[in-house]
């Protein structure tokens, strides 16, 4: 039987599970390292969402200012912007792990000086430093899960790489509803110092972390390359056809990726017509994933709540707790369970549609709730709750698409040589639209109120129709091959090929079902 000449092929027959053997299980304990670098980005968003509600964060900072809000928030991406012209730079040369320890030692920094704050400007300034730090942390973890996870789960594990942005928002959502009692500074330094949790594991357990595979073969070292991959991917059997694919996969497209593009730099964006669709696509998912309203709940929370009469320290503190509780639980299923049974694509429209719809009626329970309040001074709870039902419809239905796939469809549709790159201008765009938003939205709900919420409505109705029109389909096991699909078939054809004679005497060893367990695979053999 010849060999497989696709990853699809190779793992024909298999079991795939996430406890089919030793191997998976144990790339799954180390990926989990890189899992949490959302954490401290999600934790950020829910504690100055909680410490805005705190009487003593507030005192201590004295009363500050819708302008001051917006600088005090927006000030963390700032340093994000700093840091990203450097971060693919340190991701190619130095390489996704040490990438991430460094980082990780960064952030620990800024978290400890923010934690002791002693006025406005230290705690501007630690934030500052956080956001330089989480830049190059937020480069590497995604990229690191992508390119050494098994085939088929790299999908679900950055999917809920992302919703680990919730995980942090939990943690300091129920922190800051604990602390609020406290009545001194500790009320809000307990939640600022917690933000290094993840930071702190990482660099204690940093031995633990492995190196991509695709990294070392573009480095050329290919024999690490292929002891990780046998160790991790094969369950330490060397003659498993997987390996042979995959070795061979990730070459052929380094070697393709340097035809194309000899010098590469972020002018490789501008040529070819892949490419190009591809930096397109990815600012639109950076910008989009950000405008969409989204921000409002992440960091605005508390004006809105405001707004409908729900003004108590305790209430507010416990409505983004549970918010935070609800995004982790809907986030981590479509990761889990949705995002590899149903196109990308498809995703993408369901979510931005059912944001659409939840915002619609938002606005229109908001105008009438504050139209009411003008008219005679009462507050209505029914349209209040009527809101809060919203936020969480509007929640799900951002969790459906948005949440979990954005980073994954990013590093997806990238080749190699521009994955790292490709990653640093998606965040870029988040960044400059977060900062956008900072600065923008205190100030236009304080004084447009209601009204402020029609902009978004138009807009995301906007966005569904460039999903509809621009976004390609993606799904697949292997990172070359679906790299490939976006440069045309006839570049897909080519790998292909000359992966079937690199690969023609590799023989195809059937494996012990017995020693696999786990789920069956269904895709169908392909062979020469």
């Amino acid at each position: 039987m010849n060999a497989p000449v696709t990853v699809d092929g190779a793992l024909a027959g298999r079991n795939i599970g996430w406890f089919a053997d030793k191997g998976i299980m144990k790339v799954n304990a180390i990926l989990l390292l890189s899992l949490i670098s959302s954490y401290a980005n999600g934790y950020d968003g829910s504690m100055m969402n909680g410490l805005q509600s705190l009487d003593e964060w507030k005192g201590y900072f004295h009363q500050p200012s819708p302008s001051t809000l917006a600088l005090l928030n927006s000030i963390q991406h700032v340093g994000q912007l700093i840091a990203l012209p450097f971060c693919a730079w340190s991701c190619d040369r130095l390489g996704r792990k040490q990438t991430l320890i460094y980082s990780a030692i960064v952030l620990m920094g800024g978290v400890a000086l923010q934690g002791a704050a002693q006025n406005t400007g230290m705690f501007i300034a630690a934030r500052g430093i956080i956001g330089f730090g989480i830049a190059f942390n937020f480069t590497a973890a995604p990229l690191l899960i992508m390119e050494l996870a098994f085939p088929t789960q790299k999908s679900a594990l950055v999917g809920f790489f992302n919703a680990q942005w919730n995980s942090g928002a939990i943690v300091a959502a129920w922190t800051t509803y604990g602390t609020f009692r406290i009545p001194n500074s500790w009320a809000w330094r307990i939640p600022s110092l917690l933000q290094a949790l993840s930071s702190i594991l990482q660099v204690a357990l940093c031995f633990y972390i492995v190196e991509s595979p695709r990294w070392l073969i573009s480095r050329d070292r290919d024999d690490e390359a292929h002891a990780i991959i046998v160790k991790y991917h094969a369950n330490g059997n060397p003659n498993d056809p997987l390996v042979g694919v995959e070795m061979e996969e990730i070459r052929e497209a380094l070697r393709i990726d340097r035809e194309i593009s000899m010098n590469t730099s972020y002018l490789s964006f501008f040529h070819s017509k892949g490419n190009r669709l591809r930096f397109t696509i990815l600012l639109v998912v950076g910008f989009f994933s950000q405008w969409s309203g989204n921000g409002l709940i992440s960091y605005y929370l508390t004006l809105i709540l405001d707004s409908i009469g729900y003004t108590s320290e305790g209430t507010q503190t416990l409505i983004n707790a549970v918010l935070a509780i609800w995004s982790l639980i809907s986030t981590g299923f479509v990761a889990f369970f949705i995002v590899d049974r149903f196109p990308r694509r498809t995703l993408f429209l369901i979510s931005t549609a059912g944001m659409l719809i939840s915002f619609v009626i938002w606005t229109a329970l908001q105008s009438t709730y504050e139209k009411q309040m003008a008219a005679d001074g009462t507050q209505n709870p029914n349209l209040a709750k009527g809101v809060l039902a919203c936020i969480v419809l509007y929640n799900t239905s951002f969790n459906i698409g948005w949440t979990p796939l954005q980073v994954v469809y990013v590093v997806e549709i990238m080749p190699f040589n521009l994955r790292a790159r490709g990653l640093v201008m998606y965040s870029f765009a988040v960044a400059i639209a977060l900062i956008f938003n900072q600065y923008v939205n205190p100030i236009a709900l304080t004084k447009l109120k209601w009204h402020y919420y029609i902009v978004y409505d138009v807009w995301i109705f906007v966005e569904l129709v460039v999903v509809y029109f621009l976004f390609i389909e993606t799904r697949g096991s292997s990172l070359e091959e679906i790299s490939m699909m976006i440069d045309g078939p006839e570049i897909k054809e080519k790998m292909m090929d000359n992966v079937a004679i690199a690969t023609a005497n590799i023989p195809h060893i059937p494996i012990d079902d017995e020693k696999k367990g786990g789920v069956s695979s269904s895709v169908n053999v392909e062979h020469v």
